[in-house]
This record gives structure tokens, sequence and C-alpha cells, in this order.
């Protein structure tokens, strides 16, 4: 995978978390509609990566970090 791909989905990690840090409830909403959209994409990233090649595992170990925030965010 390229490093590009890794640090997009970083990105959208990272502004899907600021978004529902937000007061307002349509921008808190964008922000949840886009952490939930991205759970899946990224499963299918790293299940892809995994059968082609990682690329970059640094920024595969920060993506993945930012899934598993994300998921303990929401479930715990």
């Amino acid at each position: 995978m390229q490093l590009s791909s890794w640090l997009g989905l970083t990105v959208a990690f990272v502004v899907g978390l600021i978004l529902t840090a937000q007061s307002h409830v349509g921008v808190h909403a964008a922000g949840v509609t886009l952490l939930v959209m991205l759970v899946p994409v990224t499963v299918g990233v790293f299940v892809a990566a995994f059968r082609q090649g990682v690329g970059s595992w640094k920024a595969a170990l920060v993506t993945a970090a930012a899934l598993a925030f994300t998921l303990l965010k929401f479930f715990l």
C-alpha cells in the first residue's frame, strides 16, 4: 500500500474525531457518519495490505492506532 493511503485514512480519522467533538448537532452527526464509514474501509485496506504488502509499517501502525482509538471512543 502506498504511504498516501495510510496517511489519508489517518487524516480522515482525525477530522472525524474533531467533528464529533463539536457541539453543533449537525457537525457532530457528520463526524459520526464519517467515522462509521471509515471503519469498514480501513478494515478493507488492512486486508488488501496484508495480501499485497503493507508498504510503510509506521504509517500502517499510526492508522491502526487511529482506528483503535475511534473504536474505543465509541464502545467504552
